[in-house]
């Protein structure tokens, strides 16, 4: 074997397929050069040749081949028999390779490739301009077999490594079969932009086909277009765009539009009445978060809606976790003493309730010491005008006002005895509003007809000021014992300490010397099944401020292991409740007895159980837990009930869940869910699906079933999901997207 070692890197740029892959230097000395060969290495004519078994090192590259040939007067360079070449993420395979020095081209025949995540083959390669390269009658796909499951095969295709490929007369071939034939096709290979389909079949839809095709508009901006077909609602249409900017790409913004011509506009799956709704439906939206610097950054919500059911009907997901989005603008300016900011927020949607703030600015300062002081400082300071636009029932709207409030708090934390934690604190609280009133129901008779009629009017009580002085003490402390005896691989224990943590919270606000009742209610107490806090500024319900003396004692039980080294919570049960000396909130004397209960003994079981029981006083029992456990491998389980009875503002419930995973075998399993309410023995939901695994892809089918108390809602949804490479979407992916929930 003869070996040659030479310092010509222009030979590197011969024999690497620069534009392929990544430019190696512009220079012509950057790195030796390596070549190996079994057979004979000669020059004939002033053509450098080297035979059998050639192996060419340079830098990260690695080429093999039978036999390679460089022509200095052509500057070509010829790679033949089993070329591969193989460079970091990429590699390259044919019988065949040119590669001109002097034009940077490279031409190939029967070719074959890998790039991340791609694999690909082709009948010819040639060279672009850059790093890009040309394949014609090419296929591509992810999945790395004989008999690909899947495959892109296009006539042309241009392919810009880790950047995009741009698909010309392609069809997409399941197996062998062609399934989907598109002209032009751009998949970037850097952000989530493809071409999606999410078929089924829902009760409020009918069949439906929901397409979106997303592409770059410039580096940092991106859009998608939706074309949705229902059988039952019409054609509808879409254009959102995603952009970043600004430093380091911080400040973002994010475009929705949609436009429907709903064909029937009288569905309605749920069991409430809906006022007529005009055939045009329509969401505009804009959200975006803009930074200035470090410290100053800005937010934009805003949601123009058609009526009020849009975002139910389309976009049920949304609807879900956001049924009444905002609209408002802010301004943030923070460090680590203080946050200032100033917000505008108005009724973009005349028939959607909103506290217009047309202004606020507020300026919280965190709790921090008190000019050199034993003593902590925290305060709030807030102007905001203001008004209750309450949709199409303005004539029950608050009163315009100008409300200032300030919260000003003194706290002196201290450690008595090295264990003991005490944090008393004082304050003082004061808010203006320019106008007050009420709602106030009047019965006027009318003599003649012998009848009544209730009329309802706003009343003004003119400028008044509430001022509360508020006082409270925190105290706790631990004590601990541990038991490093105590060893079980099968509980997940590696030693047991159990920590005890008893503690209390005594709160006192003053008589505000205002009635609350003729206070406008615009940052209001919504009652919950939960306590409300009792600290300043965590109740955030300044205009339902009133006078109330509450005591919440309570303890925490901890039982911690060890686990990879750090300190694990194996078990953890919060117990709490409130003493009302005087709670405006809630009657009786003692809340309900809370109980939060944790128990997660091994990564593959858990229970959560949040209970509040009537023990101490009359009231309501509410009972949440769930439990989830893998039986086997191929057996995963939850299950979950949330019990409420006699709570006097919510329905009674006793609703179980049931759901889990089952892996039949390799290459089948089936989910499942339930939802079942036994306080009116009705199945709430139900979902059923199949999954298949095809190697690269695993496929599901499901059906859904919902009871909506009168209306059966029903819908089947068919998926791919991309499985060797899931943060990356080919140019098709069939993917529900959320909206047939």
């Amino acid at each position: 074997m003869k070996r040659w070692l030479c310092s010509l890197s222009f030979l590197a740029l011969v024999l690497v397929p620069a534009p392929v892959f990544a430019q190696l230097g512009a220079g012509f000395g950057d790195d030796p050069i390596e070549i190996t060969a079994d057979g004979e290495t000669r020059f004939e004519g002033g053509v450098a040749i080297a035979e059998n078994n050639v192996v060419i090192n340079y830098g990260d590259n690695n080429i093999f081949c039978d036999y390679a040939q460089y022509n200095p007067d052509t500057r070509d360079v010829l790679l033949s028999g089993h070329v591969r070449i193989y460079r970091k993420d990429y590699s390259f395979t044919g019988d065949r390779a040119v590669y001109n020095l002097e034009t940077r081209q490279l031409r190939s025949a029967d070719f074959a490739g890998f790039f991340q995540p791609m694999l690909f083959s082709g009948e010819s390669l040639g060279s672009l301009s850059g790093r890009a390269f040309h394949v014609q009658d090419g296929t591509f796909t992810t999945n790395d077999s004989a008999t690909p499951h899947y495959r892109f095969r296009a006539k042309s295709v241009r392919i810009y490594p880790n950047d995009r490929i741009i698909f010309s007369n392609a069809t997409l071939e399941v197996g062998r079969v062609p399934v989907l034939w598109v002209p032009y096709l751009y998949q970037p290979l850097k952000d989530d932009f493809a071409l999606k389909l999410a078929p089924g079949y829902s009760s409020d839809w009918g069949a439906f086909l929901l397409t979106s095709y997303s592409f770059p508009v410039g580096e940092k901006i991106g859009a998608t277009l939706h074309l949705d077909l229902r059988s039952t609602r019409g054609v509808a249409i879409g254009l959102d765009s995603d952009f970043t900017f600004g430093k380091d790409d911080k400040s973002y913004g994010k475009f929705r539009s949609y436009l429907a011509d709903d064909s029937d506009t009288e569905t309605n799956v749920t069991s409430f009445n809906r006022a007529p709704i005009d055939s045009t439906r329509y969401r505009v939206s804009y959200e975006s978060k803009m930074y200035f610097g470090d410290d100053i950054y800005s937010t934009i919500d805003l949601n123009l809606l058609s009526d009020e059911y849009v975002l139910q009907d389309f976009f049920p997901s949304e609807f879900q976790t956001d049924p009444q989005p905002n609209n408002q603008f802010a301004v943030t300016k923070w460090n680590e003493g203080y946050t200032l900011t100033g917000i505008v927020r108005g009724q973009l949607n005349d028939f959607q309730p909103t506290t217009e703030r047309l202004p606020e600015v507020v300026l919280d300062i965190k709790r921090q010491p008190f000019f050199g002081t034993p003593l902590f400082y925290g305060g709030s300071t807030g102007v905001a005008y203001l008004n209750n636009k309450q949709g199409l029932f303005d004539q029950l709207a608050s009163p315009d006002t100008l409300r200032a409030d300030t919260l000003h708090q003194i706290f002196y934390p201290r450690t008595y005895g090295g264990w003991l934690s005490v944090i008393p604190r004082i304050g003082v609280r004061a808010t203006y509003y320019s106008e007050t009133g009420g709602v106030e129901t009047e019965t006027v008779e009318n003599s003649l007809l012998g009848t009544s009629t209730s009329v309802t009017r706003l009343t003004s009580d003119g400028a008044q000021t509430r001022a509360e002085f508020l006082a409270g003490i925190e105290s706790s402390f631990k004590f601990s014992k541990t038991w490093e005896q105590v060893q079980s691989r099968a509980w997940g224990l590696d030693g047991l300490r159990h920590v005890v943590q008893p503690y209390t919270n005594f709160s006192y606000v003053s008589d505000p010397g205002v009635d609350a009742s003729k206070i406008p209610q615009y940052d209001r107490f919504i009652r919950t099944t939960q306590l409300n806090p009792l600290d300043f500024p965590q109740f955030a319900a300044i205009d339902s401020i009133d006078q109330w003396t509450v005591w919440r004692l309570g303890v925490r039980n901890r039982l911690q292991t060890r686990r990879d080294d750090l300190t694990y919570n194996w078990f953890e049960i919060d117990t709490f409740f409130d003493a009302n000396i005087e709670n405006p909130y809630y009657e009786g004397d003692f809340s309900n007895v809370f109980n939060n209960l944790t128990w997660s003994p091994l990564p593959w079981a858990s229970l959560n159980i949040n209970s509040q029981l009537p023990i101490l006083d009359s009231g309501f029992t509410e009972v949440n837990s769930s439990i989830h456990f893998m039986v086997t491998e191929g057996i995963d389980l939850t299950v979950g009930n949330r019990y409420l009875e006699g709570n006097p503002l919510f329905e009674d419930s006793n609703l179980l869940t049931f759901g889990g995973y089952l892996r039949l075998n390799e290459n089948w399993g089936f989910s499942f869910y339930e939802q079942y309410e036994f306080d009116d023995s009705t199945m709430e939901s139900q979902r059923y699906t199949v999954h298949r695994d095809l190697s690269s892809w695993v496929a599901s089918l499901g059906v859904i079933v919902r009871d909506n108390r009168g209306e059966e809602e029903l819908g089947v949804l068919l998926s791919f999901t991309l499985k060797d490479y899931p943060q990356v979407n080919l140019p098709i992916n069939l993917a529900p997207q959320g909206q047939a929930n």
